[in-house]
């Protein structure tokens, strides 16, 4: 089975962010933990399972946008196999609005250190 690298956004980072936070309000530090924890490993396995899951309606740069469900969020990301690649655009809550958050015009951000240039 080919590994791909995996990358974030930093919109993908303050969606985790954001949903820990609400976790931690909602159900407490520990919940909250554990949520970033389990995530962090699902992100990581899409380097090995993310060319096997299902693709949206919705493209980015003339890519499929695949997308992984992990309650209470769904992961979204783009797979660039000419590079080796999988990236990370997004990490929403369920209920979020898909159709507005991935509009044409939308552009992600990586960090400097990803090593990821246009």
């Amino acid at each position: 089975m080919r590994g791909y690298r995996v990358l974030l956004t930093w919109e993908a980072i303050y969606d985790v962010t954001d949903i820990a936070e609400y976790i931690e309000e909602t159900f407490g530090e520990e919940r909250a933990d554990r949520f970033t924890n389990d995530i962090e490993q699902e992100i990581e396995k899409l380097g090995y399972t993310g060319a096997a899951l299902p693709r949206t309606q919705f493209f980015y740069r003339g890519y499929s946008i695949h997308k992984k469900p992990y309650p209470p969020s769904i992961i979204f990301y783009i797979l660039l196999e000419e590079r080796g690649e999988i990236h990370v655009l997004r990490v929403l809550r369920e209920e979020q609005e898909q159709m507005h958050v991935f509009g044409a015009d939308q552009e992600y951000t990586y960090p400097r250190d990803s090593g990821y240039s246009k």
